[in-house]
């Protein structure tokens, strides 16, 4: 099985999958380190390089090889991931896709704090906000929706994991 973590960029899906990782022993990556380690270039000197299809592709084909290659697996995708149609279609089949859905105004804190190369980012909130906005519907598709408004990471993977384990009728031994 494998469980993707899906929300906007800051939502905390790289940190909440580690954290997941830990507490229930299952490999973990994250989507942009990957092709980041495949290709030679982050996922934002891929935009900035050549676009932002070029990364969705990049992405495309990560997801292939990660998706069909792996078992008991937690994989943070990126913000704009399923933006595409046929990345959608590859986790839904593949995975169990959960929303991190983070508060807009967390979200909006940590990005502007946040020193990471986010190409995407609008510094103008009203542009930002928009942005956030037009990705939910895609988000919202999520088989299970998870809202993050815990203090950390460690907290919110301890409130996740035992409604993962439920929803995927987990035994303990398959913990």
């Amino acid at each position: 099985m494998i469980i993707t973590l899906s929300g906007y960029m800051g939502a905390g899906k790289t940190a909440l999958g580690r954290a997941l990782a830990r507490l229930s022993g299952w490999d973990f990556i994250d989507l942009d380190d990957f092709i980041a380690a495949a290709t030679g270039l982050t996922p934002a000197r891929i935009i900035r390089q050549y676009g932002e299809r070029a990364l969705r592709i990049a992405e495309n084909k990560a997801l292939n090889e990660i998706l069909a290659e792996r078992d008991r697996l937690i994989l943070a995708l990126g913000g704009g991931t399923l933006t595409e149609p046929f990345n959608r279609h590859m986790v839904d089949t593949y995975s169990l896709r959960v929303f991190v859905d983070t508060p807009w105004e967390t979200i909006r804190e940590r990005l502007a704090a946040s020193d990471t190369d986010r190409p995407l980012w609008q510094s103008d909130d009203r542009q930002a906000r928009a942005h956030y906005e037009a990705r939910l519907p895609d988000y919202r598709r999520a088989k299970l929706i998870f809202r993050n408004d815990f203090p950390d990471a460690d907290a919110a993977a301890r409130a996740l994991w035992p409604i993962l384990q439920k929803t995927l009728n987990l035994r303990s031994s398959e913990d």
